[in-house]
């Protein structure tokens, strides 16, 4: 999602509100927005118990048996552009967070990992992609080598591949250009081969549309459910329960792909070929689904698994404890250290402010005339 991102005690912030009246307006439809949420979702709440009953003859909930928290750390990313009257700044960051040590175990880091890219660039809508593709490369490094047992990545494995198959497609030479240095830099062919095929690396998006369950469901009852999977299990999931791990559905998976541009270089063409083989595991649906509830007070959470972990039941068990063990307050809903890393790198709006400060006032002192050229902006964008 786009959004506007501010530093604080901007100019900005001061005076660019929305009007009363429009704000007036918008509140008056509140009501409006409660009572189309409440026809939207209110029929899969009032059917909960006889979805509950469904699932259990269908044999989609089991319930989870202990076991042993695993070291873990969790990787987040983002990026923001700032364009300025006559340039595009491009950053792109990614941060790993260590979760709290099972007892009896050491830390693994002495601090939080990071990475992050910057680029100066001519305008061009192509931009973002680069700066999307540097985040995500950035975070394969960093989960890729984190010596943890169990690594977390925020997001789903679809996301890495959307953003570099764009970015290796764009018409941009500069953005690919880009892109394959990133590569070259930060070992992504080893670090997105692991990615999409070792056991240790689980993705949890907090964001799905997946509707597999209801529409599983919708079959057995003879009636439609309305949502999505993520919203149905946390209403019929029980605090310690979980669905069985569901291989992922062909599509969109068997549609992955990363492609060359048709004016891709040599080296652009071959790293985008690479990357399309060590798809395979994805493309062959080596991946399974979990929606796990830890507590009554939680909603249930969807983890992406590989075939290691999803056939080994003991496996499953410290996943779940891992997670469950990482639960802080009933008020972040994600393990703490993928809920911090969020909050690290989405502060990267922030972060490109700063910089173009610092880039304005070297500027400034060097070359007068040029400094403005950094000064004004258009609209910072980033996530």
């Amino acid at each position: 999602m786009i959004m506007n991102m501010y530093g604080g005690g901007s100019s900005e912030e001061d005076y660019a509100r929305l009007p009363e009246d429009l704000l007036a307006e918008m509140l008056s439809v509140a009501t409006d927005v409660a009572q189309t949420v409440e026809n939207l979702l209110g029929p899969a709440l009032e059917m909960r118990d006889q979805l509950r009953e469904a699932a259990l003859d269908l044999g989609l909930i089991e319930f989870w048996q202990g076991g042993r928290p695993l070291t873990l750390a969790a990787v987040d990313g983002g990026f923001a552009i700032e364009r300025t009257v006559a340039v595009d700044i491009a950053l792109s960051v990614a941060v790993g967070v260590e979760g709290f040590a099972p007892e009896g175990r050491g830390w693994e880091w002495d601090d939080n990992q990071h990475s992050f890219a910057q680029h100066v660039l001519v305008h061009d809508g192509h931009n973002e992609r680069l700066a999307r593709a540097g985040m995500v490369i950035q975070e394969l490094d960093v989960i890729a080598d984190t010596p943890h047992e169990l690594r977390i990545f925020d997001g789903s494995h679809l996301t890495p591949v959307i953003q570099l198959n764009s970015a290796l497609a764009s018409r941009s030479s500069d953005v690919r250009s880009r892109v394959l240095d990133l590569a070259n830099q930060h070992s992504l062919l080893d670090a997105f081969a692991a990615f999409t095929s070792e056991a240790k690396i689980v993705a949890m998006p907090k964001y799905n549309s997946s509707r597999i369950i209801c529409e599983a469901l919708a079959g057995e009852v003879g009636k439609p459910v309305p949502g999505d999977d993520r919203y149905l299990t946390s209403l019929i999931l029980e605090g310690g329960e979980y669905t069985v791990p569901e291989r992922v559905p062909a599509d969109p998976w068997r549609q992955l792909h990363i492609k060359h541009h048709n004016d891709a270089t040599h080296e652009e063409r071959a790293l985008a070929n690479q990357l399309h083989e060590a798809l395979y595991p994805l493309q062959s649906r080596e991946l399974y689904v979990i929606y796990f509830r830890p507590t009554d007070k939680s909603t249930a959470y969807r983890v992406e698994v590989k075939p290691g972990c999803a056939t080994d039941s003991d496996r499953v068990n410290d996943l779940l404890a891992s997670i469950a063990f990482q639960l802080t307050t009933p008020f972040v809903q994600e393990p703490y250290p993928q809920y911090l890393a969020d909050v690290m790198a989405k502060s990267v709006g922030l972060g490109i402010k700063a910089l173009q400060s610092a880039a304005q006032m070297y500027l400034a002192r060097q070359s007068p005339q040029l400094a403005q050229s950094v000064v004004h902006s258009y609209r910072t964008e980033g996530k």
